[in-house]
């Protein structure tokens, strides 16, 4: 999948969104609902976060080798930080406000056109969320992953919210513990946000080891140093070196070769020949692959110091 229609797929999440949050903001506010304003609001900062996510994506793809001679790679897990950080904040503000609410009293709300919202909400927040994930497993792209993430919490907080205002619902119509509606919203929330923290939190982690260039891709440097071992013999490799860590999209492997004397290595044709076996390993394991493999007599220029 190009950029063009990675901004595509980003754009019709942003129009997803504006309709959801608009209309949760509006009808949260009319029935009394903190939960239901906490999902619009939550919609409504993946606005802010959706348009983040396509300036990154229109960044990412312009091509200035000489002001960005390794790509904007690094771009994508920035991003993904700032967004999972928005939400974590979003997240405790919500919770805050249950806990308070909790403490006074509960909040009255007006049950039945709640319960109609959260049933339609629920059905539509899961199609957009399912499509998300199709096109971000197709991609293999972060910001996509991002988004796809964000539409799937979002979905959850629509499935809470039904499940607590069916019970709600139920309460009031066979007039069962009528004491304990006001306390329905508030602990939506709260078991919502509590549940929900789990989510920025893994990701935020993720997007980190990126940022720091962190040493990833545990299937990928077992196969390759399995195959190191097995061409050391063949080209008479005294010692090799093996980085890798994934950038964004790219997976970025620097192989250091220190070769003896006699082996066949001297040669540029048995260097490529290698290289290209090396190579083969990294088939499929992501959209794009930077791959450096150096040949030395000395260690010495395999060494960080």
């Amino acid at each position: 999948m190009n950029m063009k229609q990675e901004k595509k797929i980003l754009w019709i999440s942003i129009m997803a969104t504006v309709l959801f949050s608009g209309t949760g903001m509006i009808l949260g506010l009319w029935v009394q609902s903190q939960m239901i304003v906490f999902d619009g609001l939550y919609s409504l900062v993946g606005v802010a976060l959706s348009c983040v996510s396509l300036a990154a994506a229109t960044w990412m793809a312009t091509t200035d080798w000489k002001r960005y001679p390794f790509g904007l790679d690094i771009v994508e897990p920035l991003v993904v930080l700032f967004k999972y950080m928005v939400i974590l904040l979003l997240i405790a503000g919500s919770a805050a406000a249950a806990l308070v609410s909790l403490f006074q009293g509960g909040r009255d709300m007006q049950v039945g056109p709640a319960f109609v919202y959260s049933f339609i909400g629920l059905l539509a927040c899961g199609a957009v969320a399912r499509y998300l994930h199709v096109q971000a497993s197709r991609s293999q792209s972060a910001l996509l992953k991002a988004e796809s993430n964000q539409w799937l919490m979002d979905t959850l907080v629509s499935m809470g919210v039904f499940v607590g205002f069916l019970v709600a619902f139920m309460l009031e119509i066979f007039q069962w513990f009528p004491s304990f509606i006001p306390y329905v919203d508030p602990v939506m929330v709260l078991l919502v946000s509590v549940y929900f923290l789990r989510f920025p939190l893994k990701e935020m982690r993720l997007a980190l080891r990126e940022v720091l260039a962190m040493s990833s891709h545990e299937g990928i440097r077992r196969r390759m140093e399995e195959t190191l071992e097995e061409l050391a013999a063949d080209y008479n490799v005294e010692e090799s070196f093996l980085r890798i860590t994934k950038v964004g999209r790219t997976l970025w492997v620097e192989i250091d070769i220190v070769a003896l004397e006699s082996s066949p290595l001297n040669s540029l044709k048995k260097q490529d020949e290698m290289r290209e076996k090396l190579a083969a390993i990294l088939t499929g394991a992501t959209p794009k692959k930077w791959l450096t493999v150096s040949f030395m007599a000395d260690r010495h220029w395999a060494l960080d110091d």
